[in-house]
């Protein structure tokens, strides 16, 4: 590693980043050595709203959290809903749940596919 490490800040607002972050990226030419990484720019005060609502009202919260993969967060809150109250789910439900995160998953990195696509200026990709 030679002597000349620069660092280059990106973000909090920048056209390749899609939440506002902010990222120090420490590179040694083309080496990236570090990266410190700042989040919380959109912090809505989640915890705090879950605090006047019962397990019922939680769900519908949990499911705004993110748009894209709203049944990940959902099934997460779930699990953690009936693990606490001490419920089993059919083996069936579980199936459908499980098929259901998996489409999700495949949509999420479809869509990753794309925008990385289009940040580099191939937007057909990101079009089909």
């Amino acid at each position: 590693m030679s002597e000349a490490v620069f660092t280059v800040p990106v973000g909090p607002q920048h056209p390749a980043l899609k939440e506002p972050e902010n990222l120090m990226i420490s590179v040694d030419g083309e080496l990236v050595v570090d990266v410190k990484i700042r989040l919380g720019y959109v912090h809505r005060g989640g915890e705090k709203a879950f605090e006047s609502r019962n397990y019922n009202q939680g769900l519908y919260l949990v499911e705004r959290i993110c748009g894209i993969c709203a049944m990940a967060h959902q099934l997460c809150y779930a699990n953690n809903i009936e693990a606490l109250l001490g419920v089993s789910i059919p083996r069936r439900a579980d199936y459908i749940r499980t098929i259901i995160a998996e489409l999700e998953r495949m949509h999420s990195h479809l869509l990753w596919v794309g925008v990385a696509g289009h940040e580099v200026g191939w937007d057909t990709l990101f079009m089909y």
